[in-house]
């Protein structure tokens, strides 16, 4: 794809659909970029719209999002709306000829993903998803380490992001919660997918709506992963524990010290054999290793600033996102997978979910 470039001080003028619970969030952050004016904001609802008003006195508010995709000045669509519309005013948008930066998920199958894809090469227009703990520097931190080598080789990861509250009953926890998680863990293993997934969840709230959901994913190098999502739980916890050969790193997004590094785990010691060498194969012992404890200092600017700043560089460079559609589609491909492995109770290959999608 090659996207138009322009000029580096010229603004940009964008238009954000949907202003609920996130939506204020991307407003204030984009509003506050220099060279870009939000001039519209479409919501349908009227408490939302006086908000804006109230609020961010210089976009205008209308009740639908035809109206400011109507706009031949708006340069760029916003899109923060429940997730199963995600496709459907992506698609509009971009059939608009405007530049798209939508909330995660991108859409509900890897087939609307591909769709997508396609139609922003199309009209060569930048397409970004908001995965935004990819622009959080405690994550960037853990990558530059396992770039490094210094966890050594990674064994298992497990990740629990769980609250009380903020119940959905349009998408279930995984949909919710998981996208923040697998996003995090594809982007720690390089893009690469896993193999397969397996999950179970429960309803307790709403009938055919999950509110927890354990799923296992497994990678073809031997990594496992367990992520455990919940909006039923007693404690606000966003915590992900990668376990290596070399080092253990706890990544804890609500702690004070975001990352623990911990230079423990077991070396194996030569032992020696009949013939007082350490020829013999696998003669050797393990041993515990009890290290220091770093708490490195992280710099961490606001995550969704990094992130507005990224897309509105990408809209002026014809650059391509690092949460573009092929992350993004990653993402929905994990995601489309679990749903299958949590209804139909049963392991999923990733490859069948590919495959289907074409």
């Amino acid at each position: 794809m090659s996207v138009p470039k322009l000029m580096n001080n010229s603004i940009l003028t964008l238009a954000q659909i949907g202003c609920g619970y996130w939506g204020p969030n991307l407003l204030r952050n984009f509003s506050s970029q220099p060279n870009c004016h939000v001039k519209w904001l479409a919501d349908q609802v009227a408490e939302r719209r006086q908000y804006v008003e109230a609020n961010f006195p210089k976009t205008r508010t209308v009740i639908n999002a035809e109206d400011v995709l109507a706009d031949s000045e708006v340069d760029a669509v916003v899109i923060a709306t429940p997730a199963a519309s995600h496709f459907a005013l992506a698609k509009m948008a971009l059939g608009a000829n405007k530049h798209v930066f939508v909330e995660k998920p991108l859409a509900m199958s890897v087939a609307e993903t591909d769709i997508l894809t396609a139609l922003a090469a199309q009209h060569n227009r930048v397409l970004m998803v908001g995965h935004t703990f990819l622009f959080n520097g405690a994550v960037r931190y853990v990558k530059n380490m396992l770039d490094r080598g210094e966890i050594g080789q990674p064994h298992y990861i497990y990740s629990q992001r769980l609250n009380l509250g903020q119940v959905r009953n349009d998408v279930n926890a995984w949909w919710n919660l998981a996208p923040h998680d697998i996003s995090i863990l594809i982007h720690w293993m390089n893009g690469e997918l896993p193999v397969s997934i397996t999950a179970s969840g429960k309803d307790y709230l709403q009938p055919g709506v999950e509110d927890i959901v354990f799923a296992t994913l497994q990678w073809a190098n031997g990594i496992i992963a367990q992520v455990q999502v919940s909006w039923l739980d007693p404690g606000k916890v966003r915590k992900m524990t990668l376990v290596g050969s070399r080092k253990m790193v706890i990544y804890d997004d609500v702690g004070d010290d975001k990352i623990s590094i911990f230079d423990k785990g077991f070396d194996r010691v030569p032992r020696l054999g009949e013939r007082m060498d350490f020829d013999t194969p696998n003669s050797y012992r393990l041993q515990q290793r009890a290290g220091d404890v770093l708490l490195p200092r992280v710099d961490f600017p606001e995550p969704l600033k990094v992130e507005s700043a990224h897309f509105l560089e990408c809209v002026r460079t014809g650059a391509t996102p690092i949460t573009g559609p092929a992350h993004a589609r990653s993402v929905v491909a994990v995601l489309e997978a679990g749903q299958q492995a949590l209804r139909q109770k049963r392991v999923v290959s990733l490859s069948d979910i590919l495959v289907s999608s074409h």
